[in-house]
């Protein structure tokens, strides 16, 4: 996209709704980059807490909750 193509909808939409167009867009990548971040971070509590109780297990130690 180049300049033409955001001075022409401007001008033909107003600033407003380009604006409005444009933070919508932003907000759509925002959710997706948070969903993929969201989902590696589950990953790595998951795979942590595997090994939490795999050295649990091989120390020997008992589980105690709080």
């Amino acid at each position: 996209m180049d300049v033409n193509f955001f001075i022409q909808a401007v001008s033909t939409l107003g600033f407003p709704i380009c604006m409005c167009a444009a933070l919508f867009w932003y907000m759509i990548k925002q959710n997706e980059q948070h969903e993929q971040e969201s989902k590696e971070m589950r990953d790595a509590i998951n795979k942590l807490e595997i090994a939490i109780t795999r050295l649990t297990d091989k120390i020997g130690g008992e589980n105690h909750e709080v």
